[in-house]
């Protein structure tokens, strides 16, 4: 069976991403979009610079263009540092889902030849580039999988699965896990456990009630659903589930470590030259914000296997009793299946509220927990995070989180408000893009809370199409951004090339 970008997912968020909004459906459109953004910001930055006039730099401040070798540090120092240090940063960063073909597999000659290799290279690239360009849009998904992942935890346990941790529940959400049903149905398709190509596409996810048996579930959910539905004996070996898992991730401790190293040497070098008052490049500061950004989703992401290429066969131990309620140690939300609400609270340690005064308590109750606990369908637990649609649990609260990391990011481009450029238009360009992205995810944000709170079609729709406009001129000044970055390297201050301030930064090895 041949598979076509719909079919891989490598990155589901992908999918999630492109079908959060009607308009984004249609590949063409997504296409066009992203060419009218390219021409669009470069026509602004072209006409912009053509009606300035060259910038009278003050004498007191001397500015030189790139530089080859300046005796200290050359331009093409500072920017092979900041690219080794962002790209090692989402490379090592940036968790994929479970493939769902077997081109992996494949020996170098056949798989350069496999279009499937191809589509999920594509894939991860695309989402490589967004932790690049985009960094706000990963900590968006991550979220979004962190906080499902959450809540699969508290129902497992809640429902007799004691040991179920965080990261089976990750596991389950990127499909590294699979039932003998599933396994037998995959192969029966022409396809194998670790990779075919019906498992996993995302409909079905396990049906939970007896459909979709060819497809992994996508929750825990999904699958207490599928194995223990009519309520038989036994339990899920949760130990030896993490080892297994354990064994198949592929995350590269020595890796990890050069990336943890490169970035502390990036920051202590940064902030060194800011301590003693030495000029920083605009593109360090942004640099920082994007590495900021990436730690952010790396965090969400830490319980998340890492390079799983392989499903994992859940079988049940019958032998294995199940609990039949929640630790008395933990803190945790018993839910009832599909109910979505909150039935009780478990706090362990008694007295623990002894202590706790009672505005802060109903604060946490009314306003924390419904935050943090949106209700969720049985529908919505079956999919897991692989469906992301405006309506979602967490969709909402993800907009908040994807709005602050964008604000974040337009504030490093703000605290480089005094940036000078060879033309004196520059500055202005600079400055207006710069305000633009902390405005428009602000409003963005307000969008889909109003389109979430009045919660009727014609107003979804119109806000919709709003958005998407506020969206695509944010594009429009994060690629102006970018060209000016360039730019600002024909008029850098000559103190940031210098050195001989922060002598002792040359004594720590830097990969570039």
């Amino acid at each position: 069976m041949t598979l076509t970008i719909h079919d891989i997912g490598i990155v589901p968020s992908v999918e999630r991403f492109v079908s959060t909004n009607y308009l984004l459906r249609h590949f063409r459109i997504l296409c066009f979009l992203i060419v009218l953004t390219l021409v669009a910001s470069t026509a602004v930055y072209v006409l912009t610079l053509h009606y300035g006039h060259p910038t009278a730099f003050s004498s007191s401040d001397p500015r030189v263009g790139f530089q080859a070798d300046s005796g200290g540090r050359a331009s093409m120092d500072v920017i092979s540092a900041c690219a080794s240090t962002l790209l090692t940063c989402v490379y090592s960063s940036v968790h994929f889902d479970v493939p769902r073909s077997h081109a992996h597999r494949l020996p170098l000659g056949r798989k350069l030849r496999a279009r499937e290799y191809w589509l999920e290279l594509w894939a991860k690239i695309t989402f490589w580039l967004l932790g690049v360009f985009s960094p706000e849009m990963l900590v968006l998904h991550a979220f979004y999988e962190h906080m499902i992942a959450r809540r699969d935890v508290a129902w497992m346990r809640a429902h007799g699965h004691a040991e179920w941790s965080l990261t089976l529940a990750f596991a389950a959400d990127m499909g590294a896990l699979t039932t003998e049903a599933a396994a037998e149905a995959a192969e029966a398709n022409g396809g194998t456990v670790g990779g075919s190509t019906s498992a996993g596409a995302g409909a079905g996810a396990g049906a939970g009630v007896g459909a979709g048996a060819g497809r992994p579930p996508h929750s825990g959910f999904a699958l207490h659903e599928q194995l223990l539905r009519h309520h038989e004996p036994g339990s899920l070996d949760c130990a030896a589930l993490e080892y297994e898992l354990a064994d198949r991730t592929k995350a590269d401790v020595l890796f990890k470590i050069l990336t943890t190293l490169q970035i502390c040497r990036f920051f202590a070098g940064t902030v060194a030259r800011a301590v003693v008052r030495l000029p920083i490049a605009p593109l360090e500061t942004i640099t920082c914000a994007y590495v900021a950004c990436t730690l952010v989703y790396y965090g969400l992401w830490l319980k998340k296997p890492y390079g799983v290429t392989e499903r994992v066969v859940v079988r049940v131990r019958p032998t294995l009793p199940r609990a039949r309620r929640i630790p008395p140690d933990g803190v945790l939300t018993i839910e009832e299946s599909g109910s979505g609400k909150s039935a009780a609270r478990k706090v362990g340690a008694k007295g623990r509220r002894g202590w706790v005064p009672t505005a802060v308590r109903v604060f946490w109750a009314k306003v924390c927990v419904p935050f943090m606990e949106p209700p969720m369908s049985e529908t919505d637990r079956l999919h897991g995070s692989e469906r992301m649609w405006q309506s979602s649990p967490y969709m909402t609260h993800g907009s908040l989180v994807a709005a602050a990391a964008s604000v974040v990011v337009g504030l490093a481009h703000l605290a480089c408000w005094d940036v000078e450029f060879p033309n004196s238009n520059g500055q202005v360009l600079w400055r207006a893009c710069s305000i633009a992205l902390i405005v428009l995810p602000i409003a963005v944000t307000v969008i889909i809370l109003g389109a979430a709170v009045i919660d009727r079609r014609w107003v979804t729709e119109v806000m919709n199409k709003m958005a998407l406009t506020m969206i695509v001129v944010y594009c429009i000044a994060r690629v102006v951004l970018v060209i000016l970055l360039g730019h600002s390297f024909q008029s850098l201050p000559k103190g940031v090339y210098d050195t001989h301030s922060v002598p002792w930064l040359s004594y720590i090895p830097f990969i570039h």
